[in-house]
């Protein structure tokens, strides 16, 4: 579902992380997430998290989407990401999930866990 990987995408980018509103309006009040590293986020503390970011000096590269309908209105996002500083260093490689849900004027982002991964090869 391609506006599921848009807005997923979106939420990578510094101008939507730092704004709290943008943020906030993409992530269900009820959200949950288990970093990569472990630790453990609700709706308030990550659009905090966020909103306190400093523009990078990189991106998040993500790739190998794949949706999967759990409910009418509600889907499981499965994809892989790397940070890709800017001298083309790769480092953070992380297999991704995404429960995405339709309130019925919007998709949000309800649940989110990244798990640390060996290195794989960048694609489009």
């Amino acid at each position: 579902m391609d506006i599921l990987i848009d807005l997923e995408r979106a939420l990578h980018q510094c101008e939507v992380r730092q704004n709290k509103a943008k943020a906030a309006s993409l992530i269900h009040t009820s959200f949950k997430e288990i970093g990569a590293s472990g630790r453990s986020y609700d709706f308030d503390s990550i659009v905090e998290m966020m909103s306190a970011e400093l523009s990078s000096n990189g991106y998040i590269h993500s790739q190998d989407f794949e949706s999967i309908q759990l409910e009418a209105s509600v889907y499981l996002l499965l994809y892989k990401s790397a940070w890709v500083d800017n001298n083309g260093i790769k480092s953070n490689f992380a297999k991704r999930s995404s429960i995405w849900i339709f309130s019925g004027e919007k998709w949000q982002l309800k649940y989110h866990q990244g798990t640390p991964c060996l290195e794989f090869e960048l694609g489009i």
